[in-house]
């Protein structure tokens, strides 16, 4: 085995020009795979960043009645309980609950249709990190009457400011129109522009004190100390609280969009690295076929004299192996290191802001890449390998070493 693995080594280089030419190809491919996959990544990263992170946490729970309509009145029952529940569950990190409505807010000469979104000022800090968002003024927990926290594109929009009232309107359970004065005390951005524009934060005890229905919520969200057991506490959860009146679903069932989106890109990762590796895999059958029908005569002699066709076989099998892992190696080397290079500066997408935000994406992107991927991929050049070695090697076995041996080449 060590001889053969040898001999491969040493047959790669007698053409070195080749050799080099199909190498470089490789590490070419296999860079440019490993870079793309590292943004890719980094995009997807971001985004379930943003979605867990900002809004939905790992689990949601709301009233079967609220999943079906989205009204006001529609609560959890038993929210109060729950919420203490998970929030000295030791698996639980944070919690906190919300109450939801649509609702219209007004300015001096301007209104538009909003999403309220009614938060305990300290749980949703720690929940959701909203507060971090703020690009001005103050958060909820200040002694004034009626906060709200706003977009700065609905700011604009509004054209108000830190300290400007604004009017909100929604339904109350019972179907009367609630209308209050609020005050503007901070703004917030988003990552996604839809947010920014529709999207208003009060306090909880105010909304529900307005809206004749105190301490109940519509959302309750969680996020866990360990989010790789989700699957396994939501079992344990359901079973819990054993009503059957309540949703109780992960990130990925409270927000199918977010869901679509990193199912869409892992399938596109998937997609750009196998047709990388067809090519690769085609580059790597014509350069071995090459090789063969050059040696025909060599290899007819080397069976002549005795050596088996399973030998001549794994020959020529290890040379197609150590020619793509020489060049595999080299691309994710230099992958490596463009990433850890690029990922100080980050890219920036600005050109494409638009359409990112859209998809919850910011700016500028700093790809990174899990190292497990890099194995991912080294098993997948050694198979492409493996199958791309097959129809030379086979076409080496077909011939007979008598014609080999006569052979000119």
């Amino acid at each position: 085995m060590i001889i053969l693995l040898k001999i491969a080594w040493r047959n790669i280089w007698r053409n070195p020009t080749r050799s080099l030419v199909v190498i470089l190809s490789l590490v070419i491919g296999i860079w440019a795979t490993v870079f793309i996959l590292a943004v890719s990544d980094s995009l997807h990263a971001e985004s379930l960043r943003e979605g867990i992170e900002y809004k939905y946490g790992h689990l949601q729970i709301h009233s079967l009645a609220y999943k079906k309509r989205q009204e006001l009145g529609n609560t959890i029952p038993g929210a109060v309980e729950i919420l203490e529940r998970l929030k000295n569950d030791p698996e639980v990190k944070a919690a906190t609950a919300r109450t939801l409505t649509a609702g219209m807010i007004a300015s001096a000469g301007y209104s538009s249709n909003v999403e309220i979104r009614a938060v305990i000022p300290d749980l949703e800090e720690n929940t959701t990190l909203l507060k971090t968002r703020l690009s001005g003024g103050e958060y909820l927990d200040i002694p004034k009457r009626n906060p709200v926290i706003i977009g700065e594109k609905l700011a604009a929009k509004l054209k108000v400011g830190i300290g400007n009232k604004v009017v909100l309107t929604f339904e109350s359970p019972s179907a009367d129109l609630i209308t209050s004065t609020f005050r503007v005390v901070g703004t917030f951005t988003a990552t996604q522009v839809r947010e920014e524009e529709t999207m208003v934060f009060v306090r909880f005890d105010d909304l529900t004190r307005m809206a004749g229905m105190p301490g109940k919520a519509n959302e309750i969200v969680a996020k866990l100390n360990q989010p790789d057991k989700l699957d396994a506490y939501l079992d344990v959860l359901k079973i819990r609280l054993a009503n059957p009146a309540l949703a109780i679903e992960d990130w990925e069932q409270a927000a199918p969009d977010m869901a679509m989106v990193s199912s869409m890109i892992y399938q596109m990762d998937i997609i750009v690295t196998t047709i990388v590796l067809i090519v690769l895999a085609f580059g790597i059958i014509n350069t071995m076929l090459m090789v063969v029908l050059e040696r025909f005569k060599e290899l007819g002699i080397l069976m002549a004299v005795g050596m088996s066709k399973l030998r001549v076989f794994a020959m020529i099998l290890f040379e197609t192996i150590l020619l793509s892992l020489a060049g595999g190696v080299g691309g994710m080397v230099l992958g490596f290191l463009t990433i850890k290079l690029v990922y100080r500066t980050g890219i920036n997408l600005s050109l494409f802001s638009e359409g990112l935000s859209g998809w919850g994406f910011k700016e500028v992107v700093h790809p990174e890449l899990e190292l497990r991927v890099y194995g991912i991929i080294t098993i997948a050049v050694i198979l492409t390998a493996v199958l791309a070695s097959f129809y030379p090697a086979l076409r080496a076995l077909s011939l007979n070493p008598s014609e080999a041996i006569r052979k000119e080449i």
